[in-house]
């Protein structure tokens, strides 16, 4: 039987790995296997077309995918996590919907010939689930069982030294089995099999320790991914920053969330947070702002307020952040008369106070467009901005 495995995310950054794993299964049986990305085969060329769904904001242009598939072949499967989180509206189309992980798929390893060109990275879980339930995550509804995932270095593809893990609380395994996971690391790592190492969903800073660092020591992670999504994690990142700093890692991308139950004040402390120990201890670390969108309201999730923001506030955030690529809050890209602080404060206010007017004045994009042009002008006369 012919198979046209279809990516329906558009623009798509990564490797598709479910249908990676579900090509190396149905092959495996004597099916014929090919992916497409955000595009259909010609009708009549495959019996079955599976689509694979991501981001629940996708979800109209997913579903205009499933209503054309349906014109090219008289079997279309639709799974993933905006489907299984939404199925009703696929099975609305009439088209059979799998919710949640397929079993049979999971057994298998990622097939990467099925890629259009040689891999240039290898992806695994070491891992399933999460042992935390964040309200502003869906993990625990989409893999409800943290589980261990034994033997996942048979997924590396051959020839290729990087890897990324998307595992979603790597940190949160039995002691034994992390030690397992980190000795196989520096096995492969000394064995030149691996020289980049990204765990692509963040480690969770408040289960990192000293022992976790030591042993992490001199494996290639780039960069150390981090979250302080909430107040409640303040002292458990900066401890985890330094931590690994210690250790000899450099390199540091944070997510920080907004517009849930945070306010301007917290958010703004959480950035600056970075850049202080950015500044204290020569490191570098791009502060990733995330917005806070309902994801089980997909109706209304792209007007959601949090309950201590307004729509000023919130689009002010998005004025503010857009006119930098963040890489130590535009440090990388700075006035080299000024400090990574200096800086951060030219664009987000000395404090709190001064941050939240920021974000309510309601002329800001002309406001930072001037800016923008001061800061330019300084810097092609070598003066400092104030």
């Amino acid at each position: 039987m012919r198979i046209a495995l279809i990516d329906s995310t558009p623009k798509a950054k990564l490797y598709p790995l479910p249908l990676l794993k579900l090509g190396a299964w149905r092959k495996a049986l004597g099916d014929d296997c090919k992916i497409f990305y955000d595009q259909l085969p010609k009708a009549g060329e495959y019996e079955e077309i599976w689509i694979t769904t991501t981001f629940t904001y996708d979800i109209p242009h997913a579903l205009g995918i499933v209503r054309e598939a349906k014109k090219r072949s008289n079997r279309v499967i639709v799974g993933g996590i905006a489907a299984t989180l939404f199925p009703d509206l696929f099975k609305k189309e009439g088209v059979n919907v799998h919710i949640g992980l397929h079993p049979e798929a999971e057994a298998y390893c990622p097939d990467y010939s099925l890629l259009e060109e040689n891999p240039k990275y290898s992806i695994s879980h070491t891992s399933r689930g999460c042992v935390r339930k964040c309200g502003f995550c869906m993990v625990h509804k989409l893999e409800p069982k943290f589980k261990n995932r034994y033997c996942w270095e048979m997924d590396l593809a051959p020839g290729v030294n990087k890897v990324l893990f998307y595992d979603n609380n790597w940190l949160a395994k039995r002691d034994n089995d992390l030690k397992k996971d980190i000795e196989t690391l520096h096995k492969l790592v000394k064995a030149g099999k691996i020289k980049y190492i990204d765990f692509n969903q963040g480690l969770d800073a408040r289960l990192m320790t000293e022992e976790k660092a030591d042993l992490l020591k001199g494996l290639p992670i780039v960069p150390v991914r981090f979250a302080f999504d909430n107040m409640e994690e303040d002292g458990y990142y900066q401890n985890a920053v330094r931590m690994m700093a210690g250790r000899g890692f450099h390199s540091y991308r944070t997510y920080v969330l907004y517009n849930y139950k945070d306010t301007p004040e917290d958010f703004y402390y959480r950035i600056r947070e970075s850049v202080k120990i950015e500044t204290e201890i020569g490191i570098s670390i791009e502060s990733f702002p995330m917005r806070y969108q309902p994801i089980l309201e997909i109706n209304s999730r792209r007007d959601y307020v949090g309950r201590y923001w307004n729509n000023i506030s919130k689009k002010g955030v998005i004025n503010i952040t857009s006119q930098h690529s963040f890489e130590g809050i535009i440090a990388a890209h700075g006035n080299e008369n000024m400090s990574k602080m200096e800086e951060f404060e030219y664009w987000f206010g000395k404090d709190e106070k001064e941050f939240k007017k920021l974000i309510s004045y309601p002329k800001l994009r002309g406001y930072l467009k001037r800016k923008k042009g001061a800061l330019r002008l300084a810097r092609a006369r070598g003066e400092k901005v104030k």
